[in-house]
């Protein structure tokens, strides 16, 4: 069933692929509500992928009060990961901006969840406006097929951007979710993971899902929103504590 489900993926994707590809600059796909309750929510979605993936999640995120929401949408061919990075950063303050909300969430899949970690790497504002940054199936540590994945955006897949890390003499004021599989094929969960104790974030293992479906499973969406909605209702301090009490937290 799961092999099912990644192949029904991996068709969705490809139909979505021209449109991408014709892409030259970012874009952007926003839902705004008449009432909205909590913070924006800005996604990044991944390599050779399209906004779609969230789809899912966008109307979970809207049934739990984002009011706000902003996906990203560039070509990750054409695309220089810096240029994706920095319209990020302008769209999460324009989000700011128009809502007056005291913080933001960045949640990105795959490779997005890379341009995640250079926007807020190279933006102290946006860093000390974020509340919670999530990444899904990441390679923090690279990606095996990303050596021969053409395009800009493709080399920060090789290793993973070990450069972009918070200073080690400040504490991280973000709050940091890691979202993996063990049945991912394309990101091993040992990439997919962001252990580096200076992020201090909870690492939550969605089990049996594919590199594509893990985006749209329901265990996931539903982890992901709970815990947005507890990084905005506790304080800072006990939201920064980790969703889970094992090492090996299941976000079932």
């Amino acid at each position: 069933m799961t092999t099912l489900q990644e192949l029904r993926a991996v068709g969705m994707a490809t139909l979505q692929l021209p449109h991408a590809l014709r892409r030259r600059e970012c874009g952007s796909v926003q839902y705004v509500a008449e009432r909205n309750a909590r913070c924006p929510v800005l996604l990044v979605h991944g390599y050779a992928a399209s906004e779609s993936v969230w789809t899912p999640l966008r109307r979970a995120l809207a049934g739990g009060g984002f009011g706000h929401i902003v996906s990203l949408a560039y070509n990750s061919f054409a695309m220089d990961p810096e240029a994706v990075s920095a319209e990020l950063t302008q769209q999460a303050l324009r989000a700011l901006a128009a809502t007056g909300a005291p913080r933001v969430h960045l949640v990105g899949h795959s490779l997005g969840g890379l341009i995640v970690r250079c926007a807020l790497a190279g933006s102290a504002a946006l860093s000390a406006q974020t509340g919670c940054a999530v990444t899904i199936a990441s390679p923090h540590r690279g990606a095996h097929l990303a050596r021969i994945a053409p395009g800009r955006c493709a080399r920060i897949m090789h290793q993973g951007p070990r450069s972009l890390r918070p200073a080690a003499d400040a504490p991280c004021p973000v709050r940091w979710l890691a979202y993996y599989s063990d049945g991912d094929r394309v990101v091993t969960p040992a990439s997919a993971r962001l252990d580096d104790p200076r992020y201090g974030a909870a690492n939550l293992l969605i089990s049996g899902c594919g590199h594509l479906t893990i985006c749209r499973d329901a265990r996931l969406i539903r982890s992901l929103v709970r815990e947005l909605i507890r990084t905005e209702t506790f304080t800072h301090a006990d939201a920064a504590a980790p969703a889970g009490t094992s090492p090996e937290p299941m976000a079932a």
